[in-house]
């Protein structure tokens, strides 16, 4: 059983992001502030998170950025770019890590090998399917393989855009 997630690309002065549906039934959102420290806010039914990084910061292997819980200030991931189109998601404490390969034009999320969704960049309107009124241009199409996430797990994959490092 697969699960389909469409991301709509929205722009605004100074604010950019994404809205996420499964078929009509909305998800979440993720929002970036232009600035000199990107604030990136994800925000989902039970998901309230944010991220901050200085724009400025060399991009080398290792480098990371946290995402923490919008209430309590409290690390749940942390982004580590490891080099071009190679990222890790460390999990809070816990000891495992969702790696994200980028590959032929998409995103694969889960171990080496073993993806467990793929992300797919500029997606076509019929692609989408039913289009989204006001909710920008469908970008992504996100398909998780096997079973349906969890909010946490599908909000780190959906909110992966807008936290990479460029």
């Amino acid at each position: 059983m697969t699960y389909t997630v469409i991301s709509y690309r929205m722009t605004r002065t100074g604010v950019w992001g994404y809205s996420f549906y499964h078929e009509n039934d909305g998800l979440g959102i993720v929002n970036s502030d232009i600035g000199p420290v990107s604030t990136v806010r994800v925000q989902g039914r039970s998901v309230q998170w944010y991220s901050q990084f200085n724009i400025d910061t060399n991009i080398l292997p290792g480098v990371s950025r946290k995402i923490k819980d919008n209430r309590t200030g409290r690390e749940i991931y942390r982004i580590i770019y490891w080099g071009p189109g190679l990222y890790e998601f460390a999990v809070g404490d816990r000891t495992t890590s969702l790696f994200v390969e980028e590959r032929k034009g998409m995103y694969l999320f889960g171990t080496q090998g073993m993806p467990v969704a793929a992300m797919t960049e500029r997606i076509s309107p019929e692609e989408a399917g039913e289009l989204k009124e006001g909710e920008g241009e469908p970008y992504f199409r996100t398909t998780f393989f096997d079973e349906i996430p969890g909010e946490g797990d599908l909000m780190l994959v959906l909110s992966f855009p807008a936290m990479r490092f460029y």
